[in-house]
């Protein structure tokens, strides 16, 4: 980039910021000309080897049956689990970035944070009853999907230590054009659910070259898995198999070119989410006896929760002699609409009513961000902006344990049996962040944040990448940053307490039940993030490796230190930080061209370690993964991929943390030495296969078999065997274009 090519900036900085950020590809419009003239740190970063793309042409060619969690998994450094290696809701599985857990995985949509899954209440284990966010853009609406791993997703603030995921919808077109979509997927054992979509997308000009529009819609039905699927098979009957879900999506956008310097775009979108009930527990415990049994069973096929999104976000883009901008505000509330749970011992978890409760989540958010490019010393692309989040939750029924079981009262001084459902924090922050480059063959990124958080306190992280080019094929690239994530609105909450009625306490508590409460005074968690690797690039030819390690403090879970005891002598415990935990490995890529009409590409991820200060795996991820697609073109028409997954062996929690897995509980408990809790996870692979073609330019149709050799897993009830996994199935879509 020549500097003749930069334009000067000067700053232009709105008050306060949403928490997000630019969106992988700029907003139609005149911002996307913005692109070819200077490069911004978060694009550089994005250069980084942990970051991977899936375009528009990939996501047709392997079509996910129900979230793009399916797609995302085949990336390096990618796995889908619970958010602990506990097993609890395993077959509620997300996006888990480098063994950090889902929690640490920010998810975006055009750039923009989603975070419904913070309506969801966190269990005593640190789970919680949701599939994540990954499921609010129908696959067919989306441009592409980046990821973001390492030092190069620090930048986007708290809940990213894992990584981010930025979902970019298609743009709005200055040419009027529609779609209908379909897509099934059939599998071959009629015990296993499966899924049928159907929706539309309409886009076009309401003025040519000043005002444009774009409407979508999708309805989603993905059948549970027979009830009894793990028994039949041999395994428990206290574990449930997958749970179905209903979708319905519907999204609007306009699109003003007010004039060739300026332009607004206002978003807004409507989504529901319900769940078709398959018998699961957060402690799996449908087989048991009594009431949560008979309710468990009596519920089983109906709608047990809903989650109802709506969003609205109002952006400006401005393209000046003398600086660009770019400014969103944005509202979304969440409404996760469930039976109550029980928030206490065994079964919590499990519905404790029909009658329907609601917790909400409101967000606010501005942000503001403006480029500088400038000459000194090198060429630069300075990035200043600011950021502002004000987040609500009102989730009283969470909130309603007391102190009284089996004609027992507990008395705390100070802590009142009947508390309130509200909980809010604010959060605001600068940042700096420069795109240095030196000759053709250099590029460093320094960048500097500060976070104040209204529960936690001040946050200053920041971090170095680089990129050096060796001769015209060889690159060495690296970074350190240190990244953070506040308390969630449950962890912060005082008045957010669960019980246990003696097992779940910590080990030597023989005799006690305890009670664990919300921490006002929680710090934040921190990481620092280093990644170092080499690629290699010629003629089509691909190949790279990154060694990362994740240096992880203050992570917060259930703490073991009593602060009070009751007027019987039960303990009264809250969250709190630890010390520190560990993730390291090695991930990579290597691409094959082996005919102008193949292709072979694959990549691979080596976990090393990836361990709590208690020697516990912070997540039940694979010690490797590999994943290889044999992408056939002949002509314009005609498309298929032969693709292959390899897993390898997943090891178990080991470390006894409670009573129950130090084989210490009552009723039989056996702890963590037990052969079944022991159950460790062997190595497997699925085989896929698919055929695209186009009919003509408006019609194209795709047919697949996945796990092509029928393997299956069936879920135990402990140990890493966690989750089901579904045998061969068949799929096609049908796209129709006018």
């Amino acid at each position: 980039m020549h500097t003749r090519t930069f334009r000067l900036s000067l700053l232009t900085l709105a008050l306060a910021g949403g928490f997000a950020h630019a969106q992988d590809a700029a907003p139609s419009g005149d911002s996307a000309e913005l692109e070819t003239i200077y490069v911004t740190a978060e694009r550089q970063l994005q250069q980084s080897l942990g970051v991977s793309r899936i375009n528009n042409s990939d996501i047709e060619r392997q079509p996910a049956a129900n979230d793009i969690s399916e797609l995302v998994r085949t990336m390096p450094g990618v796995n889908l689990s619970g958010n602990t290696a506990t097993g609890q809701r395993g077959n509620k599985r997300q996006i888990d970035l480098r063994g950090m857990g889902p929690e640490n995985t920010l998810i975006l949509i055009d750039g923009k944070p989603v975070t419904s899954r913070h309506a969801e209440r966190i269990s005593m284990r640190g789970e919680r009853n949701t599939r994540g966010d990954s499921n609010w853009v129908p696959v067919e609406e989306i441009d592409s999907i980046t990821v973001l791993r390492g030092p190069a997703a620090a930048r986007y603030g708290s809940g990213a230590m894992g990584g981010v995921v930025n979902i970019t919808t298609k743009k709005v077109s200055n040419e009027f054009k529609g779609s209908l979509n379909y897509y099934i997927n059939y599998p071959k054992d009629q015990q296993e659910g499966g899924t049928q979509r159907i929706g539309f997308n309409l886009s076009g000009p309401i003025v040519k070259d000043v005002l444009s529009f774009r409407v979508y819609g999708s309805a989603n039905k993905t059948e549970a898995d027979d009830v009894d699927i793990n028994e039949r098979n041999g395994t428990s009957r206290s574990v449930a198999g997958v749970e179905g879900v209903r979708n319905r999506d519907i999204a609007g956008r306009l699109h003003w070119k007010i004039n060739p310097a300026n332009s607004l775009t206002l978003d807004s979108s409507f989504s529901r989410q319900g769940n078709i009930y398959g018998g699961d527990t957060q402690n799996s415990n449908s087989g048991g006896s009594g009431p949560s049994r008979d309710r468990t069973n009596a519920l089983l096929g109906a709608e047990t929760a809903r989650l109802y999104r709506r969003a609205f976000s109002l952006t400006h883009t401005g393209a000046y002699g003398w600086g660009d901008t770019k400014s969103y505000i944005s509202y979304d509330t969440t409404t996760n609409s469930r039976m109550p749970e029980a928030l206490y011992g065994g079964p919590e978890g499990s519905y404790t009513d029909t009658v329907f409760t609601d917790s909400d989540l409101k967000n606010l958010r501005v942000n503001s961000e403006a480029y500088i490019p400038f000459t000194l010393g090198g060429e630069h692309v300075l990035t200043v902006g600011a950021e502002f989040v004000r987040s609500k939750l009102d989730d009283a029924s969470s909130n309603r344990q007391g102190f009284t079981d089996q004609g027992r009262t507990d008395v705390f001084n100070g802590i009142n049996a009947v508390r309130g459902g509200v909980n809010s924090q604010r959060e605001w922050a600068l940042y700096l962040e420069d795109n240095i480059r030196f000759g053709s063959k250099t590029h460093i990124v320094p960048t500097l944040r500060y976070d104040h958080h209204s529960k936690s306190g001040g946050n200053v992280s920041g971090g170095l990448s680089f990129s050096q080019g060796i001769g015209d094929n060889w690159l060495i690239k690296g970074g350190i940053a240190r990244a953070y994530k506040a308390p969630n609105l449950y962890q912060s909450n005082p008045d957010f307490i669960l019980y246990t009625r003696g097992n779940g306490c910590p080990i030597g508590t023989s005799g006690f039940r305890c009670y664990y409460m919300g921490n006002a005074d929680l710090k934040a968690e921190t990481a620092w993030n280093k990644e170092l690797g080499v690629e290699f690039k010629k003629n089509g030819w691909q190949a790279s490796a990154t060694y990362f390690h994740n240096a992880y403090r203050n992570k917060i879970v259930i703490g073991d230190r009593a602060i009070a005891r009751s007027n019987i002598g039960n303990w009264l415990l809250q969250w709190e930080n630890t010390p520190k935990a560990t993730v390291e490995g090695i991930e990579g890529n290597v691409v094959v061209p082996l005919h102008r009409t193949l292709n072979w590409s694959n990549n691979f991820t080596y976990m090393r370690k990836s361990e709590d200060f208690q020697g516990n795996p912070l997540s039940l991820v694979p010690k490797h993964t590999i994943n290889s697609t044999l992408a056939w073109t002949p002509n314009e028409r005609w498309d298929a991929n032969l693709t292959f997954t390899h897993y390898g062996r997943t090891k178990p929690r080991s470390v006894a943390v409670n009573r129950t897995e130090a084989g210490q509980g009552g009723g039989g408990g056996t702890g963590l030495n037990s052969r079944e809790n022991q159950t460790e996870l062997g190595s497997h692979g699925i085989w896929g296969v698919n055929v695209g073609y186009n009919w003509n330019k408006k019609v194209h149709v795709r047919a697949g078999v996945s796990n092509i050799f029928d393997k299956k897993l069936y879920r135990t009830g402990n140990g890493a065997q966690t989750f089901n996994l579904h045998g061969r199935a068949l799929y096609g879509s049908l796209k129709v274009g006018f």
